[in-house]
């Protein structure tokens, strides 16, 4: 039973794959230099190998926010079921509100992913289980609200700095490459090859941060340490790199099925760009979120960093060269995203008040 509702977090994690795909590759695609079949090869396998290495980083702090939020068992609450002879029954009801955490931000994802608006899986999933402790927890004690509080915090200013972090590094990349380089890069022999290389390059490397960045948000409900650390066997996941890995291959399988709606939206529709100026957008949004997720400690949206990025180079050109119609949709499903993933957990936290013990 607990295994088959793992299967929320993986609607998760292929809701998130057909969303941020378009992050790595996006305006390779639209620019014609990489084929699409190319492109999602390339994020599947980079994206499995970043969550094998790097994604158990991000999983802690996702996990630490669901325990405050009444998501994922305490080790007081685990110590207590022991007690009690109830252990199974926390487990049960753990990977259920797991289950519903997902569900609510995957459809959240889905949705929008299928109107074409490239959100954030991050802000959705933290919105979903910051609806559920809107109900369940208790925000007016001190020590709930000294975690949340800071968290969440962190989680809002990701809306302004990630996309502002990337649309400053993208202008000043195409900015000093269109004053200093272009007019020589341009005339080189095979041009258009060493374009392509650098694409790939860079769209391996923006596939990686993804997985080292999203995974945790696929599977890090799952990976409740309090059951391992009380010595208690668990059904649920309690090795964090396992469980990044598994994520990692359900953002893989996103990529590979549904995710050439947004991808298209990302690369072509948001601002006029050049090949060049698409290349170093992918370079700005991976070092976007290189830098903030070492600097925040917490997942940060690729989504986020690409739209950023990808305004940030067509600002080089002039206002007239950024679609801000399309642009302002997009800030608004960000916003609307969390916010609707929220009204959802809180909606179905209160409807399952009587099992869940309100």
């Amino acid at each position: 039973m607990i295994y088959l509702l793992l299967f929320a977090g993986l609607f998760m994690g292929w809701s998130l794959g057909t969303n941020d795909a378009a992050n790595a590759f996006g305006t390779a695609v639209a620019t014609r230099v990489v084929k699409y079949r190319t492109a999602v090869i390339i994020i599947a396998i980079l994206v499995v190998v970043g969550a094998f290495i790097g994604g158990a980083n991000n999983i802690d702090k996702v996990a630490e926010l669901s325990t405050s939020n009444e998501v994922i068992a305490s080790e007081s609450q685990v110590l207590e079921s022991i007690e009690n002879n109830t252990v199974e029954i926390l487990r049960l009801k753990s990977a259920i509100k797991a289950a519903i955490i997902f569900t609510c931000a995957g459809l959240t994802v889905f949705v929008m992913s299928y109107l074409k608006f490239p959100v954030s899986a991050n802000q959705s999933i933290t919105g979903a289980i910051i609806g559920w402790g809107l109900f369940y927890a208790d925000y007016k004690d001190p020590q709930i609200l000294a975690i949340n509080l800071p968290q969440i915090g962190k989680f809002a200013s990701t809306w302004i700095l990630n996309p502002l972090g990337a649309g400053i590094i993208s202008f000043i990349l195409v900015f000093l490459f269109h004053k200093f380089i272009e007019d020589k890069f341009s005339s080189l022999s095979h041009y258009d090859k060493i374009v392509k290389i650098g694409y790939l390059f860079a769209g391996a490397f923006a596939s990686y941060s993804i997985g080292t960045n999203s995974s945790a948000n696929v599977t890090a409900l799952y990976y409740d340490a309090a059951f391992s650390k009380t010595g208690v066997a668990a059904n649920l996941l309690t090795d964090a790199r396992v469980a990044a890995t598994i994520g990692g291959i359900a953002i893989a399988i996103g990529v590979l099925t549904y995710s050439k709606r947004v991808m298209m939206t990302v690369g072509g529709s948001i601002a006029d760009i050049s090949q060049m100026d698409g290349f170093l957008v992918i370079i700005a949004m991976a070092l976007t979120v290189v830098i903030m997720g070492k600097w925040m400690g917490i997942p940060v949206s690729t989504s986020q960093a690409v739209v950023g990025a990808v305004v940030g180079a067509g600002l080089t050109r002039g206002v007239h060269s950024v679609h801000f119609g399309v642009f302002k949709n997009i800030a608004i499903a960000w916003v609307s995203s969390p916010t609707v993933a929220g009204l959802l957990a809180y909606g179905v936290a209160f409807l399952t008040q009587n099992y869940f013990g309100k």
